[in-house]
C-alpha cells in the first residue's frame, strides 16, 4: 500500500526546520529520480547520435563500393572482342585497329594510376593553434574516393583517418572533410552548425575551398593552420 506525503514545496528547494521527516526523504527521492531521467535522456541521445554516425558509415561505403563497381564496368577491354560473325578471322585491318584502340585505352589506364599515386604519396598536414587541441598535429591522407573527415563524432573514420574533436563545443558532429581532386587538395564544410571560417570569410557549406600552404581555418573554436605536401613530378 502506498503512502501519500504531503508535499508543497519545490524538489529545488532547501528543507527547513518546518519540513517533516516525510517531506525532506520524499524530496531526496524525488531529486535521485529526476537525476536518473536526466542520465537516461543523455544516453539515449548518444546512442541516437552513434547510431546515425553508424549509418551514415555504412552509407559512405556502400557508395563507394558502387562507384568501384560501376568504374570497373567501364574500364575498356584490353584484347580487341571477337565478333561471332566472323568465326574468328577478323580483317587484318580490323585487328590493327583494335590493338591501337586497346594500346591506348591501356595507357590511359596506366596514367590514371599514376597520378593516383602521385596524389596518394602527397598529405595534409593539420596543426591546431587554438582551442582545447591547441598543439595537436594531424597528417591527412585523403584519396580520390575517400575524404579524411572532421568533426565531434568519435567515430572510426574520423579517430583513424580524420581528426576528432569532441571537447570542442562549438564543432559538429561532422562538421567537414578534406578531399583530393586532380592533384590537388580541398576542405569542403559539409553543413557545419556553427560554419568554418577562412581569412575572415564564412564558407559556404558544400563549397570545397583549396588548399594552400599556410592557410588557416577555423572550426568550431579550433585554429586549424596547413601544410601541404604534394608530389608533383
Amino acid at each position: 500500500m502506498s503512502l501519500a506525503v504531503d508535499f508543497p514545496y519545490d524538489i529545488n528547494d532547501e528543507p527547513t526546520e518546518e519540513w517533516t521527516v516525510e517531506q525532506v526523504l520524499h524530496r531526496s527521492l524525488m531529486r535521485r529520480c529526476q537525476r536518473t531521467y536526466e542520465k537516461r535522456d543523455e544516453l539515449i541521445a548518444r546512442l541516437e547520435a552513434q547510431f546515425e554516425e553508424g549509418k551514415a558509415e555504412i552509407w559512405d561505403s556502400y557508395r563507394r563500393s558502387v562507384a568501384a563497381m560501376n568504374e570497373s564496368e567501364d574500364m575498356p577491354q584490353s584484347t580487341a572482342e571477337i565478333d561471332p560473325a566472323t568465326d574468328g578471322n577478323a580483317n587484318p585491318s580490323q585487328e590493327t585497329a583494335s590493338a591501337a584502340t586497346s594500346k591506348l585505352s591501356g595507357m590511359e589506364v596506366a596514367e590514371e594510376k599514376k597520378v593516383r599515386r602521385k596524389v596518394s604519396s602527397g598529405y595534409i598536414r593539420v596543426e591546431i593553434i587554438t582551442g582545447p587541441y591547441n598543439g595537436n598535429t594531424y597528417d591527412l591522407k585523403p584519396k580520390i574516393r575517400g575524404p579524411c573527415f572532421i568533426g565531434r563524432s568519435s567515430g572510426k573514420k574520423f579517430r583513424e583517418r580524420g581528426i576528432s574533436l569532441p571537447d570542442d563545443p562549438e564543432v559538429s558532429t561532422s562538421h567537414g572533410k578534406f578531399e583530393v581532386k586532380k592533384k590537388k587538395f580541398y576542405f569542403v564544410d559539409t553543413g557545419s552548425t556553427n560554419g568554418s571560417i577562412c581569412e575572415g570569410k564564412d564558407l559556404e557549406p558544400n563549397e570545397p575551398l583549396e588548399l594552400k600552404d599556410g592557410m588557416v581555418i577555423k572550426v568550431g573554436v579550433s585554429m586549424l593552420r596547413i601544410t601541404l605536401a604534394m608530389n608533383n613530378e
